[in-house]
């Protein structure tokens, strides 16, 4: 396999996970790969009152090829973990690197942001992570400013700034006006309300000095 170095984590991990197993199981798991090793712990959660309580977790240690042919522990992590990290370790133990997961988050906003729209909600569904940066306002600011006519004004940006670019993005012209207008209008309401304040605090200033 080509060299990690540059994709390990501060661990010197290429993946390090752990979380609880699927329902209605409460067992606890951890998976933790180097580049030679794919390491598979699991923590049997039962009551204290039970006589297996006391229980050491177990741990399944293989080398990348022996992983591929260890049925058991294919088979706890299937249970443990489910089938889609069973799928993505069998992967990862015959040489395909998600590569794209592990850039930072500023390359990957380049490179979302080149998707065409149906490739980027693609994209969104297929982790947690992906998600949140196909839904960031970061990505749909550009992808409004790139797409839409309508001129980005300060006004504009200030709506974006509450409602977010990709509300604006799927709005069509009449209602972003209407959006726009009512957002004008709430401005110049609170402007005026602090207004009438400044107002009755400086009268209220004048008529401490007067005393």
């Amino acid at each position: 396999m080509a060299s990690l170095k540059a994709w390990l984590d501060h661990h010197g991990a290429l993946v390090d996970y752990s979380d609880t197993a699927q329902a209605p199981c409460k067992d606890f798991y951890h998976i933790y790969v180097t580049p030679k090793e794919i390491i598979f712990r699991w923590w049997k959660i039962v009551p204290p009152t039970r006589a297996d309580s006391n229980t050491p977790p177990s741990e399944l240690r293989n080398s990348y090829d022996d992983f591929l042919h260890d049925e058991r522990c294919h088979s706890e992590i299937q249970r443990l973990a489910g089938d889609p990290t069973l799928q993505y370790l069998i992967r990862l133990a015959e040489g395909h690197i998600d590569y794209l997961s592990r850039m930072p988050d500023n390359v990957l906003e380049t490179i979302i942001c080149d998707l065409e729209l149906e490739d980027l909600v693609k994209l969104a569904a297929t982790c947690k992570r992906f998600k949140k940066l196909c839904n960031s306002n970061t990505v749909w600011e550009k992808i409004f400013r790139r797409e839409v006519e309508t001129p980005v004004t300060p006004e504009l940006e200030a709506l974006a700034e509450k409602e977010g670019w990709k509300r604006l993005f799927y709005t069509n012209k009449l209602q972003l006006q209407i959006m726009k207008n009512r957002h004008l209008q709430m401005q110049l309401r609170r402007q005026k309300r602090h207004g009438d304040h400044a107002f009755v605090t400086d009268q209220g200033d004048e008529s401490m000095e007067a005393l």
